[in-house]
């Protein structure tokens, strides 16, 4: 209905006021129910987006693309070298996880408080939750995700290295055939390792909704761990001091990876005194991803 024409103290006519209503009502939702898979997937693909600033301003973008380019740059760098100086072993493959070590402990630091910290800090958890996810799905999508970014930075690099050093053979098919031990060699610890230290970072990230102290706390330490652990090795006068590795994230990884390639331990010393199996640094990282699991299972599920 229209309004009447209002006039002012002068007499002028003002004009008139017009509006619609429409009751539009609520309409129920016909389409497809993805479900509870659907939903599990849609957030970890959510979380590696998030964590690389896809779809956020370029600032958010810088560190990761640092970070790619420099994995980039140590393949790139030793075959290059290869290819112009033949017969030149420039960094072996049990060495290859190790030199990517500083940049791995980055970019977890990175990633892990952009997929947990914000959440928590915008206090969106109840509503991830009132939808077909349980506090679990949540928790193993936050896990899947950082796990399949790391292997981005580990795994990915590794193939591309062991392809490359195979291409720049004579005979690039013998040689590819020959050395598929190395490649498998190669993945496994790439994925041990990816596990490790993304279910760590995740773990330190669960206890702060302040992304920059999880990220300084995660970088900070891993170098605190790998000093105490050589500390308490040191104070320590007996064979059994070797197992102190399992407390340092680079010795374990590194020698892991050293006696996962039958690198004979002869006239090669360690910061611990003495080597492990290979089963042992092995069951050493998995156990750890599974305590840092168990963690962040109870930071998160008894409120189910």
């Amino acid at each position: 209905m229209d309004a009447p024409e209002s006039t002012s103290s002068l007499g002028a006519a003002q004009p008139a006021r017009y509006g619609e209503l429409y009751d539009r009502g609520y309409q129920h939702y016909d389409g497809p129910r993805l479900g509870r898979r659907h939903a599990f997937w849609a957030l970890a693909r959510y979380s590696m987006k998030r964590a690389l600033g896809i779809k956020k301003g370029w600032i958010s973008k810088v560190v990761p693309i640092l970070l790619y380019v420099a994995v980039a740059l140590t393949v790139v760098i030793p075959l290059g070298v290869e290819a112009f100086v033949p017969g030149a072993n420039v960094l072996a493959y049990w060495d290859f996880l190790a030199v990517i070590f500083g940049i791995l402990v980055v970019f977890v630091a990175t990633i892990a408080p952009e997929m947990l910290c914000g959440d928590r800090r915008e206090n969106v958890l109840s509503l991830y939750f009132s939808r077909a996810i349980s506090r679990l799905d949540y928790l193993l999508a936050k896990v899947v995700a950082a796990t399949v970014l790391t292997l981005s930075i580990t795994v990915v690099p590794a193939v591309v290295y062991w392809l490359g050093r195979q291409l720049l053979d004579n005979a690039p098919l013998a040689a590819m055939r020959d050395h598929l031990g190395d490649l498998g060699r190669l993945i496994l610890a790439g994925v041990l390792l990816s596990a490790y230290l993304g279910s760590l970072a995740l773990t330190i990230a669960s206890f702060s909704g302040r992304k920059g102290i999880a990220a300084a706390v995660t970088v900070v330490g891993f170098g605190v761990a790998t000093a105490l652990a050589f500390a308490l090795s040191q104070a320590v006068n007996s064979a059994d001091r070797r197992y102190f590795v399992v407390m340092s994230p680079l010795d374990v990884n590194h020698w892991f990876d050293y006696r996962l390639f039958g690198q004979p331990t002869f006239g090669t010393t360690t910061n611990f005194g003495g080597f492990l199996a290979v089963w042992q640094y092995a069951g050493a990282l998995i156990v750890t991803c599974a305590l840092a699991c168990a963690v962040m299972y109870r930071r998160y599920v008894p409120n189910e």
